[in-house]
């Protein structure tokens, strides 16, 4: 029986060549992106699931409440991870990671920087599940001076050449000896690193309740309840850390994330991770690609039911019982699913290099052949074949015979069905069009929105391992000696990543008291090169040496959180209010105001700041004239080797790292946009063939207005009339719906764009021409169609 419905499936699928190519097409359209967005899905939900003791793993998570603000920060004091291990039998086991940043590394004449390196405890191994390739991970870190590289790194220094036992050394003449070599982390981790250090003397006794800077790592037992643990925080905070922070009003917490979850739902102050409303979005779009390519199939199916409706009278007087027939017309959808499929599966392994460089993905095609893509594969078959065969398998099987048969049938009893499933098409358009808009409005108020700085050709370069800086005004004077070099000026740190917190005793309304604000160096050239503004007071001037101790600068949300309506003159002591028995620390008084800057991303709103003034600090910024750029960072390489013989020149633009804050949203609104094209492309290829089919029946009708003067813009106002119905019932459906979505996932975005009524607008009369393009082809044919050839018969 199978057999049967397969042999008169395919030739259903064959007789009519146009009908299946077109229904073939936006199967394999819908089902490709459906696979695609699915392995981007997979593999976000695959994050840090590799660790064998992924499920047992878990984040300390530090939350600082503040009398006017709560920090949520991925870092922790150095003791609490060892506390929590000594006083609490349930903690298995824990690690620590110190970062160390860039570092310097070099083996006799080969030098490289490497970014993202880190000390960390000796039992990182036993907590992680990394693949050694040489080494032992029960003793790798076990000794100072040890380093465990990843492959890729290891293959810098020493090739193909054996790296265990080998020795680096760093520009502050620090030795490691290799002692493992691991496989790259995976790409589907949360926290990556290049190298891994043992822990530095300093390091292992560090037991400061005070400073935030290290990231902790727990195991406990399976299925374990983390707030019994949660619920120990505040003796914690009692017994080491009440001493330092309640004079200041400020509470510790702490919260104990998954590790599983943390890429996905682990939104924390400057962290940059995934977001599982995307992990929403996209299975929703791919969930909507294959529901758009039922929908074709199910309008098609319905609109040339006239030309099958005698196929079933026969068979029914044949004595074909009605199960049968919707057997029948299931087993051509699902035929037409698997062809689709098929296609889909080479399309996907033709496409996939291309996908990756949109996504920023490393997905290999590997990732479909997998058991559990393979199922998914399956049901994606059996529910696109079913959904899309099931309205015209109920409705050609209740076809009565006697009415076929006598030619007195129609098919208008699936008009209003197939004009429902139209405006269902064109709305689920519509709003991907319209969220496609705002997401590229968003990126662009981000990327064109005024930082509080000019960030064009600016040139940034850190001193590393501490290195000596006393030939720094040489290097300056030699390069403001080449015209297109602008200015030079020092900060501590790139205008761009400005982080952590420094407690000051500052001045306000009632007082003297302990805050936290960002702390930044900077010298005397440094606003002027950046190009910010001083809307109150003066900037540092090198003229003025006692600012180095006796000045500093705020920022407008400094000014703002204090209250101040004079901020000139007030107050700020260096080191926070003096303690009983202690020395009191270095006092020093505003003397300008800066205007509001961005010191991260816009995710992160601007914070208070305190600017302090040093003639030389670790971060070179060099502002360049754009024209010969080239040959001018050439020059300040060349100048940089003859001031530094023994140091890497290595170099980043500012708008480079402003750039790389944007790219995962940047990638993510490349995927929308291309499926939300294939999507408009799916509906019109169903309106399409619609249109095409919607002639055919109305030929006859056609001939009869051309005979009685009907003008060809006549003829073609009244075939498109009944499309642009259905699509302008669309809007009202489509609007509101895009609104609310895109109101909702605005709200992320601390400065966000407004949603205007003429992105709704522009987004309208878009798919309205789409529309019309689509169907006008087949009107202009008909209508331009010899009259006589049509009325032949009659």
């Amino acid at each position: 029986m199978l057999r049967n419905y397969l042999t008169i499936a395919w030739r259903s699928i064959l007789k009519d060549k146009f009908y299946s190519l077109i229904n073939i097409l936006g199967l394999t359209i819908g089902v490709t992106c459906g696979l695609l967005l699915l392995l981007y899905v997979t593999d976000e939900l695959s994050f840090d699931r590799h660790h064998e003791k992924g499920d047992q793993i878990y984040r300390i998570v530090s939350y600082i409440t503040e009398p006017d603000k709560i920090n949520k920060w991925q870092s922790t004091q150095p003791p609490l991870a060892k506390s929590l291990k000594q006083d609490y039998p349930f903690v298995q086991n824990y690690v620590r990671f110190f970062p160390n940043g860039r570092v310097a590394f070099r083996k006799g004449e080969k030098r490289f920087y490497e970014e993202d390196i880190y000390a960390a405890d000796s039992t990182v191994f036993d907590v992680f599940t990394h693949k050694f390739i040489e080494g032992d991970p029960k003793t790798a870190l076990a000794r100072p001076g040890s380093v465990v590289l990843t492959e890729k790194t290891a293959r810098k220094f020493f090739g193909e050449s054996p790296a265990l036992g080998q020795t680096l050394q760093t520009n502050d003449t620090t030795s490691y000896q290799v002692t493992g070599v691991i496989e790259n982390v995976p790409r589907n981790s949360h926290f990556t690193f290049n190298a891994l250090l043992s822990l530095s003397p300093n390091e292992r006794k560090a037991d400061g309740w005070g400073g935030f800077y290290i990231v902790s790592y727990l195991v406990l037992p399976k299925n374990f309840d983390t707030k019994i643990l949660e619920s120990k925080f505040p003796q914690l905070y009692d017994k080491n850390m009440a001493s330092i922070f309640k004079r200041m009003g400020i509470k510790i917490t702490y919260q104990l994330q998954p590790l599983t979850s943390i890429h996905l739902y682990s939104k924390l102050d400057g962290e940059a991770n995934g977001d599982i409303s995307y992990v929403y979005i996209f299975s929703a779009v791919a969930f909507f690609m294959l529901l758009l390519a039922s929908i074709n199939y199910m309008n098609l199916a319905t609109a040339r039911s006239a030309k099958r409706s005698k196929e079933v009278g026969l068979r029914k007087v044949m004595g074909s019982l009605r199960s049968a027939l919707m057997a029948q017309f299931l087993t051509e959808s699902v035929l037409m699913t698997v062809l689709a499929l098929t296609a889909s599966f080479v399309l996907v392994a033709l496409l996939l290099p291309f996908f990756n460089t949109v996504s920023g993905k490393e997905i290999q095609f590997r990732e479909l052949l997998r058991p559990t893509f393979l199922l998914i594969a399956l049901v994606i078959v059996v529910f696109t074949g079913f959904v899309s065969g099931s309205y015209p398998a109920f409705y050609l099987s209740s076809f009565e015979p006697a009415t076929v048969l006598k030619g007195s049938f129609n098919s208008k009893g699936g008009s209003f069905f197939r004009k429902t499933l139209v405006v269902v098409q064109f709305a689920i358009s519509l709003i991907m069009l319209i969220c496609t808009w705002i997401v590229y409005e968003q990126l662009n108020y981000m990327r064109d929105k005024d930082m509080g700085y000019d960030r064009e050709q600016v040139l940034t370069i850190d001193y590393q391992d501490r290195q000596p800086r006393d030939r720094y005004n040489r290097l300056r004077n030699d390069l403001l000696a080449n015209p297109n070099v602008r200015s030079i000026a020092t900060a501590s740190s790139p205008t761009s990543n400005i982080g952590g917190r420094t407690i000051f005793g500052v001045e306000s309304n009632a007082g003297l008291k302990e805050m936290g604000f960002k702390p930044m160096v900077i010298d005397h050239d440094f606003l002027q090169t950046m190009g910010m503004k001083v809307v109150s007071g003066r900037d540092f001037s090198d003229k003025i040496p006692a600012d180095t101790a006796n000045g500093v600068l705020v920022n407008q949300a400094a000014v703002k959180r204090m209250g101040w309506k004079e901020p000139l003159g007030k107050k700020v002591l260096l080191g926070g209010l003096p303690q009983a028995g202690q020395p009191a620390p270095p006092a020093a008084k505003v003397v300008g105001v800066v205007k509001d800057f961005h010191q991260q991303s816009l995710y992160m709103p601007i914070e208070p700041m305190i600017i302090l003034y040093r003639p030389n600090n670790g971060v070179i910024h060099i502002k360049i004239d754009a024209k010969n750029a080239d040959k001018t960072v050439e020059f300040i390489g060349r100048k940089w080797r003859e001031t530094y013989p023994d140091r890497l020149f290595e170099y980043r633009f500012l708008d480079q790292d402003f750039e790389s804050a944007y790219k995962a949203d940047e990638l993510r609104g490349r995927i929308f946009t291309a499926f939300s094209a294939l999507t408009i492309l799916i509906a019109c290829l169903g309106l399409f063939g619609l249109a095409t089919f919607t002639t055919e029946q109305r030929v006859k009708e056609i001939g009869v207005r051309k005979v009685m003067g009907a003008s060809v813009s006549s003829v073609v106002l009244l075939l498109s009339k009944d499309f642009t119905k259905l699509v302008l019932f669309s809007f009202p459906i489509a609007i509101p719906i895009a609104w609310y979505s895109m109101d909702r996932w605005l709200q992320h975005f601390p400065y966000k764009t407004d949603i205007g009524v003429g992105i709704f607008v522009v987004a309208c009369l878009l798919t309205l021409l789409i529309c019309w393009a689509t169907v006008v082809y087949q009107s202009v044919k008909a209508a331009i169609a010899n009259p006589v050839k049509s009325l032949r018969s009659e």
